[in-house]
């Protein structure tokens, strides 16, 4: 042999190796056959077991009835007292129940009875075994299976008493099944209320003659609760295997698994199963109508055959062992080099981050000196890396409160005291070394060792200087914005007021102008008749006519002067006009007490106009119905702005649900000089009226019924504009 080369020593091996497995294949096999038939040998003991427990079950319940049937009226002390005596020796009963039958007839003389033994409180009860499990009061039925007696009658058990298990639709179908045929018939499996496990139910009727017809009728219902894991618990013999699992199973429906016993883990439990050894035994109990299954696992250490196994395999191992080690060897120096790769990245993340955001992040050692500082931080302190790394934090930067009055703990000490994250206060100042003052905002948090303990604390800074400068910058433009906005919106109400008044003006000075030009030549005509007229008088009535006459001219300039000036007409969306107009009577609507809803259109409405002018209109509208509602108790206070597009019109409504306009004021509501105000010029829904027609729009007002008044504004549609624009 010693002759072999390594391929013959090899092929030797092979050969050694494959003869080894066959006949550990076929010791196997016959092991398998062995632990088969031990197998189907505990499993009919097993069986036996069970039936003979089934049995047991039927056998209490039939001495059961009898012991009832023999006691006329129901003797609960008797049944009690037997049952006491049944369950000690029967491990698989939890409990012995009996159930009345309650009905229109008896409820009331029932209730007497169960209030004498349980006070007041008792009362008939719902529970929903499977369902929401709470007691709920039941509603009257005209039948009732309620508990009235329970063995062991344990504190526990209390709230069962009145439970009506007819009325639980769960329970329901078996009863109506053991009324109607009889005889036993046991209930799917359920919680136990306790929560100490499953369990079904085995029942018998009760039933007695009836004095008054001669037929049977109902008294009740023995019943019998079946601990399931106790029924399935294995007979203490020695020969038995205690790693059997043992199920019950419907015995029709395809077999539904309804309880399962799962064997102790034992300690050889951890070896890996070759198979699995199943069967399943019809039970020959008619009210229990069960199957017993039985299944057990086949273990390598079952099958007897480490020893072999260790032998055979020994050479398979010393052959593998070079390669399994030359294997490992390369695995973990890939692993390393992973490794390696995997936290170079992590670092170089981790260092690209800490560059690139725009908080400051210190990193403090447990002597509180700086370990790490990013370069935002850098720029925050004002100093180099080489001038901060390895120095104590407090010769750096200090972190004080603004305006503090008062002695407050430093955030960096007060983390590496508590251990806790620590968020800085609002205007924190952060003082340089070198002086400068910042003030930031960020949080120190700690950072701790796999072990939980305190190695540090990390500091995240953010330079809040940048951020008030820019917030500054934005309010001033917004407030600039805002008042040039307003001084448009004066400057447009001037004119229009100016324009008005001049309109007004004009037409009531004409009229007297007129009428004393016209009496002034009259009285010239009827001064030529008369031969000692005085020149004089002659001469004055002609001035006079030509002052009236030069009067109604300028009159007529300073009208034509207001009226002429310049219209910007764009296209605008009223929409845009509705949300200028609320954000500048934000402060009076609130102040006030005033509700607005915006009703409005989920489309554009373009119209071709003037923005501030259509914001005047609008304005001069909320400011009317502010007005109407002022008297209005605070909850009628409602403001209802609608927008809408009607065919070739844009639609502006603007509703109040004040007390509306009395009709004799609806006419002249648009005349110039009238008002309702006691202090009003009139002129405000005049110049309303005025802006909306000079583009060709219309203005109205109305009532509503039982809601108000309503301003509705109609302008023309600019929808060519529109389509040219988009």
């Amino acid at each position: 042999m010693s002759k072999f080369k390594g391929g013959e020593w090899l092929l030797f091996g092979a050969v050694w190796l494959a003869c080894s497995l066959l006949v550990t294949a076929q010791w196997g096999v016959s092991e398998y056959r062995r632990l088969q038939d031990g197998f189907e040998l505990a499993a009919h003991q097993a069986y036996a077991g069970v039936a003979r427990r089934l049995d047991q079950n039927e056998s209490v319940l039939t001495a059961i009835d009898a012991l009832l049937l023999s006691r006329e009226p129901f003797d609960a002390s008797a049944v009690g007292a037997f049952s006491r005596e049944m369950l000690p020796r029967y491990q698989q009963l939890y409990a012995i129940q009996f159930l009345r039958n309650v009905t229109a007839d008896n409820r009331a003389s029932f209730l007497r009875e169960m209030e004498q033994r349980f006070g007041e409180t008792f009362y008939i009860r719902d529970f929903d075994v499977v369902g929401r499990r709470s007691w709920q009061p039941a509603p009257s039925r005209e039948q009732s299976l309620v508990v009235s007696m329970i063995e062991p009658d344990l504190p526990v058990a209390s709230p069962v008493y009145g439970y009506d298990m007819l009325g639980d639709a769960y329970f329901a179908p078996e009863l109506r099944r053991a009324i109607s045929g009889g005889q036993k018939v046991s209930s799917r499996p359920f919680e136990l209320y306790d929560g100490s496990g499953r369990a079904y139910l085995l029942m018998q009727p009760l039933f007695r003659d009836s004095e008054s017809s001669g037929r049977k009728r109902l008294a009740g219902m023995a019943v019998l609760v079946v601990f399931c894991d106790r029924l399935l618990q294995l007979p203490v013999d020695a020969s038995l295997t205690n790693s059997l699992d043992l199920a019950l199973l419907a015995k029709e429906g395809g077999h539904e698994l309804l309880y399962e016993r799962v064997h102790r883990v034992a300690e050889h439990d951890w070896w890996p199963v070759v198979t699995r050894l199943e069967a399943k035994l019809p039970l020959n109990s008619e009210a229990q109508p069960f199957v017993l299954g039985v299944a057990q696992d086949v273990r390598v250490s079952d099958l007897a055959l480490l020893p072999l196994l260790l032998r055979e395999l020994l050479l398979t191992l010393l052959l593998a062992a070079a390669g399994l080690i030359y294997s490992q060897r390369m695995a973990l120096s890939r692993q390393r080099s992973l490794a390696d790769e995997e936290l170079f990245l992590q670092s170089e993340r981790a260092s690209v981050t800490l560059n690139a955001i725009h908080d400051g992040v210190v990193i403090l050692r447990q002597d509180r000196n700086i370990e790490m500082a990013n370069p935002m931080a850098l720029r925050l302190v004002e100093m180099p890396a080489e001038e901060v790394l390895g120095q104590p934090c407090h010769e750096v930067f200090r972190l004080l409160g603004e305006l503090a009055s008062e002695f407050a703990e430093d955030p960096i000490g007060e983390c590496f005291r508590t251990g806790q994250p620590v968020e800085l206060q609002e205007r924190m100042q952060l003082t340089t070394a070198r002086g400068k003052v910042h003030f930031v905002e960020g949080g120190i948090a700690p950072l701790l060792s796999r072990d939980g303990v305190l190695i540090g604390v990390v500091c995240a800074l953010r330079d809040m200087g940048p951020l008030r400068q820019r917030t500054a910058e934005a309010l001033e433009a917004s407030e600039t914005r805002v008042k040039e906005h307003l001084e448009k919106l004066s400057h447009v109400a001037r004119l229009h007021t100016m324009g008005e008044m001049a309109s007004g003006i004009a037409h009531e000075l004409n009229q007297p102008l007129t009428a004393i030009s016209n009496y002034c030549q009259a009285a010239m005509q009827m001064l030529e008749g008369v031969e000692d007229a005085p020149p004089q008088v002659h001469s004055a009535l002609k001035l006079a006519v030509a002052q009236a006459g030069r009067a109604g001219e300028i009159i007529k300039r300073l009208r034509a002067l207001v009226s002429k000036r310049a219209i910007e007409t764009r296209l605008i969306d009223i929409n845009q006009v509705v949300g200028n107009c609320m954000f500048l009577a934000e402060y009076d609507l609130r102040e006030r007490g005033i509700e607005v809803v915006q009703l409005l259109s989920g489309y554009s409405i373009p119209v071709m106009a003037d923005s501030i002018q259509l914001e005047q209109v609008v304005l001069n509208l909320l400011s009317n119905a502010m007005d109407a509602l002022k008297d209005e108790p605070p909850m009628k206070r409602h403001v209802i702005i609608h927008t809408r597009r009607e065919g070739r019109k844009g639609i502006l409504e603007v509703r109040d649900t004040g007390r509306g306009i009395t009709p004799d004021l609806l006419e002249v509501l648009f005349h110039p000089f009238f008002s309702t105000k006691p202090h009003g010029m009139g002129l405000g829904l005049s110049i309303c009226q005025t802006i909306v027609e000079q583009y060709g729009g219309l203005i109205s007002a109305e009532n509503i019924p039982a809601s108000g008044a309503c301003f509705r504004i109609e302008l023309p549609l600019a929808l060519q504009a529109e389509r040219q624009l988009s």
